[in-house]
């Protein structure tokens, strides 16, 4: 992708005004961050780009006043920040899951969306409505020492990494928040002031059904993704197949398929059923 291929100029009005908009469909989950400064400097860099709801996962008793300062100009997000202590309880309901990190490999996701791929998915979600609300994206960000644990990410059927210097690989917690929430916001505008999103992520969201507003088609969030692999998983144990063991075993396998394919709650139920229906058939001979 050239840097020209993602040029705002031709859809902008006259006067080169950006429209300001809330990503209010997107949320952002710092899962155990250690220094409460990032925390408040993580509210100003989303708010900056539209991002107005911020989970935090652990560190329930940050220092408060140490990271109040740092979310200047973002103090409704800092006293809005809700606090879970289980990630897979923060992410259950959110359509689209990103995790964000610059390891991949056997142990952690073989496959890693550009933040600008991630921008166009997340943007495309907007356009689908389901009784009036749009799909919601949740982007998880790690510790700043270790980052997001192989746990943390298998929660995350998407896993996004920012492409970075050798000199330099590693980026600050809110630093990272404000490169994501960037690309979110710029694939937000490009879809709101051209004819839509243009990115590999958008081409492959094209080729399914349109998800509009009073359709029966919704986007299955992660905790129907993850209801569905268990079905499918009864269903398999029944004709006979034995799961891979290990952290690239078949249900996260299958679940990050899944997750990154985006499937509506109506095709993941047809995939659940076909699998029973072998099943079924298979045990009846």
């Amino acid at each position: 992708m050239t840097l020209s291929s993602r040029r705002l100029d031709s859809a902008l009005p006259d006067d080169h005004a950006l429209p300001m908009r809330e990503l209010d469909h997107v949320t952002v989950v710092l899962a155990r961050p250690s220094e409460p400064r990032n925390i408040g400097a993580a509210c100003r860099a989303a708010k900056n780009f539209g991002v107005t709801d911020l989970v935090v996962v652990g560190s329930p008793d940050f220092d408060r006043e140490a990271a109040r300062p740092l979310a200047i100009g973002a103090i409704d997000v800092f006293d809005s920040i809700r606090h879970l202590s289980n990630l897979a309880d923060a992410v259950a309901d959110y359509a689209v899951v990103a995790g964000t990190t610059r390891r991949t490999g056997q142990k952690r996701k073989m496959v890693s969306y550009w933040p600008w791929e991630l921008g166009d998915r997340v943007a495309a979600l907007s356009g689908n409505k389901s009784g009036g609300d749009s799909p919601r994206a949740a982007i998880v960000f790690g510790n700043e020492t270790s980052g997001l644990t192989d746990e943390e990410l298998q929660e995350c059927p998407i896993a996004v990494s920012i492409p970075t210097s050798d000199l330099a690989p590693s980026l600050n917690l809110s630093h990272a928040v404000e490169v994501i929430c960037y690309e979110l916001w710029i694939a937000a505008l490009r879809n709101e002031l051209s004819d839509g999103p243009k990115g590999p992520a958008h081409q492959r969201a094209a080729a399914r059904p349109a998800m509009s507003s009073g359709s029966t088609l919704r986007p299955a969030s992660i905790s129907d993704v993850t209801d569905a692999v268990t079905g499918i998983m009864t269903s398999l144990e029944v004709l006979g197949f034995h799961a891979q063991q290990g952290p690239q075993g078949m249900p996260q396998f299958l679940t990050d398929l899944i997750g990154r394919a985006g499937p509506s709650t109506t095709e993941l139920a047809r995939l659940s059923k076909l699998f029973a229906d072998l099943a079924g058939r298979y045990a009846r001979g």
